[in-house]
């Protein structure tokens, strides 16, 4: 039986024209549910709001809300420190991310806000727009100008003529964030979701490494007290470096202690205590929140800023602040800073969306957290803010403390409310080595993904080179060239994986039901000595099609030489008559392929040798039928199994 055959007898169901599936459309948009279903899934609180079990369900996240409340206040100020603003900011992008995205995200625990990746992208783009002052750096350090010259640092001059100091940061930091937000609004539009998936888990992997490097190194002179000037641009974490070593005589002591003492009660308390408190309950003991209150009992106690100089946080409004418009005409200055920012706060949002959801059974909408990031960034650029994300840590906690649904960032929210209008004069005498402490510890999980190197090797050398590359070019460059590196690569070793497809030499069982690799399984036979059974292992375009010709002309010319591994994994015997090529993983072709399959039926037509294909999918048959491809090609050619082509012959 062969195709032609196979579709009449079991009924194949033709291809719907186009004007049917415009009527199809058009009945859908007519009818009024139509509408109310896209409110809810552009608005999911609309949907899941009215049927939320308060009995239930209000105690977890109520207990889940000021939990994530709790961590969102330390690591908002600390986080800030690495996007090069005041601590406060990271207070209020928290807040104003969190309660926004309550409205329109679909996962149920992924905790949005600031977080260390993109706070760090962040940071490497407001010290390349505007770099710190440098009049106040010469005062404050000591080096060989031999190895480093300050005078070299220079401000753009379409940057610094228009922004001035703290207003022009936050000015900045409002802009980035409203052109993150139309990046990620436009990806939604335009159902752009699926792109993400060629940013695959070793390159995240590699790239989030190396940036926690990024981020450890650029912590560091805080930890030792040393006042240093910020780089941007490529080799940065070496000349951080560099001045650290030149500059260690200038540490400050009493910093040093301090951070050594928040290090170790962060590590202890995190890696030993925690671990044994979950024995018993499930919220974990705060000890980010615990070492900051710490902190600032012993800086007011014994004023470290005024007789050990060591840094503070200092002033911190009270109150929210007063919205404003960002800078429009900066936008095209900043849209390729934009681009890599935007892309990274979704990855985050939506791979950890995707293991809470699979974790507790219910599914979230790639392309809906592209829109509620997106109306996120842009509602909240008219406040004093920086582009946010899903953090690992506090969604982890969010997921582990039972919260059922976004209702828990009413709480949280308030909590951080509560801090930013009461409370923040409070924490003005905290030292920044704290925040640094928190910082580093939390890069713990981030910095241990080289672990997986050793598995990586064995399972697949393109994974390994992925996270390698990956990681020593956002090593060596900066975290937005680095991720762009990174993609090209990807998509360099896809395109690498596809021109070298894999060619199988089949053999099978005494009763020609089974059918595997005769490298790999000894005790199979060929088909007959008149039939070669090849099986072609990869979608068939223009990229491969080289090879899938030199394959078949090799059985067609020379059927008594050994063909090459790569091509079949074994030889062909002599007087082979019949090709049986197995299709059944081509999963598409281009028009190259077509014309390749074409003529190769055509050149073993020509030399008295039958070539036939078996197991086509429904999409390649399609488009060979589409080209016309079936004129020249036989009926009795194409077969919709290999077992039905066997069948055919006689065997």
């Amino acid at each position: 039986m062969n195709q032609v055959e196979f579709d009449r007898i079991y009924g194949k169901v033709p291809a719907d024209k186009e004007s049917e599936k415009i009527k199809a459309k058009i009945k859908k948009v007519s009818d009024k549910d139509w509408y109310k279903e896209r409110l809810f899934r552009f608005i999911p609180i609309l949907e899941w709001l009215p049927k939320y079990d308060f009995k239930k369900n209000l105690i977890f996240d109520f207990i889940g809300g000021i939990t994530v409340g709790i961590m969102h206040v330390p690591q908002g100020m600390a986080y800030a420190t690495l996007a090069g603003v005041e601590p406060v900011y990271g207070l209020y992008s928290s807040f104003f991310a969190a309660t926004i995205y309550l409205f329109f995200g679909t996962s149920r625990h992924i905790s949005v806000g600031t977080f260390a990746v993109a706070s760090m992208m962040v940071g490497a783009v407001r010290f390349k727009l505007i770099p710190e002052q440098v009049d106040s750096v010469r005062a404050e350090i000591s080096l060989d100008h031999n190895f480093l010259n300050i005078s070299d640092i220079e401000y753009p001059e379409e940057i610094s003529e228009t922004f001035n100091q703290d207003y022009g940061v936050m000015t900045l930091m409002s802009t980035l964030t409203l052109g993150v937000g139309i990046i990620q609004l436009l990806m939604g539009i335009f159902r752009l979701s699926f792109l993400t998936t060629y940013i695959s888990d070793q390159l995240i992997s590699g790239y989030t490494t190396a940036t926690a490097l990024h981020v450890l190194v650029s912590q560091l002179n805080k930890i030792l007290g040393l006042k240093l000037p910020r780089y941007s641009g490529n080799g940065t974490i070496f000349l951080m470096l560099r001045d650290m070593f030149l500059n260690i005589h200038n540490t400050n002591l009493m910093t040093l202690g301090i951070s050594v003492f928040g290090l170790i009660l962060l590590y202890v308390g995190k890696e030993y205590i925690n671990p044994m408190v979950k024995k018993r309950i499930v919220i974990p003991i705060p000890f980010d929140l615990i070492l900051i209150v710490i902190g600032i009992a012993f800086s007011s106690t014994f004023e470290i800023k005024k007789d050990y100089n060591v840094k503070i946080v200092n002033n911190i409004p009270r109150g929210l602040p007063s919205p404003s418009f960002p800078r429009l005409d900066l936008l095209p200055q900043l849209i390729f800073d934009c681009i890599p920012i935007a892309i990274i706060c979704y990855m985050f949002v939506v791979s950890l969306g995707k293991l809470f959801s699979r974790k507790h059974g219910y599914k979230i909408d790639p392309t809906q957290e592209l829109f509620a990031l997106g109306i996120t960034e842009i509602v909240s650029s008219i406040l004093p803010v920086y582009p946010a994300g899903a953090a690992l840590s506090r969604s982890s906690v969010c997921e582990a403390s039972g919260v059922r649904s976004q209702l828990y960032n009413v709480f949280s929210g308030t909590l951080i409310l509560t801090v930013i209008i009461w409370i923040g004069p409070v924490v003005e005498p905290l030292p920044m080595c704290i925040l640094s402490c928190i910082v580093i510890i939390s890069l713990k999980s981030l910095l241990l993904q080289v672990t997986q190197l050793p598995r990586l090797w064995k399972v697949s050398k393109f994974d390994f080179a992925i996270w390698t590359v990956s990681f020593l070019s956002t090593v060596s460059t900066t975290v937005t060239f680095g991720l762009f590196i990174s993609l090209s690569f990807v998509l360099f070793t896809i395109v690498l994986r596809q021109q070298w497809p894999k060619f199988q030499v089949l053999g099978t069982n005494e009763t020609k039901t089974v059918f595997a690799s005769k490298k790999k399984y000894s005790n199979l036979n060929g088909i007959s000595s008149e039939i070669i059974l090849l099986k072609f292992e990869s979608p068939l375009h223009f990229v491969n099609v080289s090879k899938f010709l030199d394959v078949l002309n090799s059985v067609l010319e020379n059927p008594g030489e050994e063909l090459e591994e790569v091509k079949i994994g074994s030889s062909a015997e002599k007087g082979k008559k019949i090709t049986i090529l197995d299709c059944s993983a081509i999963s598409f072709v281009d028009t190259m392929g077509v014309d390749a399959i074409v003529q190769m039926y055509t050149v073993f037509e020509r030399k008295k040798t039958r070539l036939i294909f078996a197991g086509f999918c429904s999409a390649v048959l399609e488009t060979l039928d589409q080209s016309g491809s079936f004129k020249i090609i036989n009926k009795d050619a194409v077969f919709p199994s290999v077992i039905e082509a066997i069948n055919n012959i006689g065997l």
